[in-house]
C-alpha cells in the first residue's frame, strides 16, 4: 500500500501536477493499490487536457 503523500510526489514528478489537496487530506492515509492507481490515472488525464482550449474567446463571432 502507498500513501496519498506518495501519490502527490509521484503525480508532481511524472506529470508535473501540483495539488493543494495535501492540505485538505492527511498524507499518511494509505491507500489500495486499485485507489492509487485510479487517482495516478487521473492526474496523467488533467496532465494531458490542453488548457488553451478553455480560455475565453474574446472576439464577437458566434
Amino acid at each position: 500500500m502507498k500513501t496519498r503523500a506518495e501519490l502527490f510526489k509521484e503525480a508532481d514528478e511524472k506529470y508535473g501536477i501540483r495539488t493543494t489537496a495535501n492540505f485538505h487530506c492527511d498524507p499518511n492515509e494509505e491507500l489500495t493499490d486499485e485507489e492509487y492507481q485510479k487517482q495516478l490515472d487521473f492526474y496523467k488525464k488533467m496532465s494531458e487536457i490542453d488548457w488553451d482550449d478553455f480560455e475565453d474567446d474574446e472576439s464577437e463571432d458566434f
